[in-house]
């Protein structure tokens, strides 16, 4: 049984789905409250900026949170890149890994080597209008235990040469976007 995750009010956890942003995007668009996790052990097209897609294989973190706060959607921008802070910091926190954001999106480790490659990707999708925002999705992938093939990219397990359990690194994420997300 899933104990309670910091910030989220229900939890759907799917074994494998297209994308959870698409899941999320539905069950927020059908009411569903602020606190939501959409969480996947795997998807077939996951989605990232600029309509990009990519299977998601076990082993990495691939999870939306439907979040409603009170922000004008000018401040959408600000919360994909305090949700950037809040993913770097937790993971250097969690797993000792240095850490930083490439805006808009992205969250790099420094290696050994003193490379920079991508660990994390974050995609903020919202609805409202011009005055106030309906509903805010905010897709997490992080590769935490999977095997990473693409050039520029590493995973928790490469950095640090052993295993993580997917659900307490999600559990780090969470814990650090609720202290640095407005709300």
């Amino acid at each position: 049984m899933l104990r309670a995750l910091p910030g989220v009010c229900q939890t759907l956890h799917l074994t494998e789905t297209d994308s959870t942003q698409t899941v999320a995007r539905l069950l927020a668009e059908q009411g569903a409250p602020d606190g939501t996790l959409v969480w996947a052990d795997r998807q077939r097209r996951g989605r990232g900026r600029l309509k990009r897609s990519w299977q998601s294989k076990p082993g990495g973190l691939y999870a939306t949170l439907i979040l409603r706060p009170s922000l004008p959607p000018r401040r959408l921008a600000e919360v994909g890149l305090l949700a950037g802070a809040a993913v770097a910091a937790a993971l250097a926190r969690h797993a000792g890994v240095r850490t930083l954001v490439k805006p808009p999106n992205d969250v790099l480790a420094l290696g050994a080597d003193g490379r920079r490659r991508k660990l994390s990707g974050i995609l903020c999708e919202a609805a409202g209008s011009q005055s106030r925002l309906d509903w805010l999705l905010l897709g997490l992938g992080v590769n935490v235990d999977n095997a990473v093939s693409l050039p520029g990219a590493t995973s928790l397990r490469r950095l640090t040469g052993r295993s993580w359990e997917v659900e307490g690194v999600l559990r780090a994420v969470l814990a650090e976007l609720r202290r640095r997300l407005p709300r």
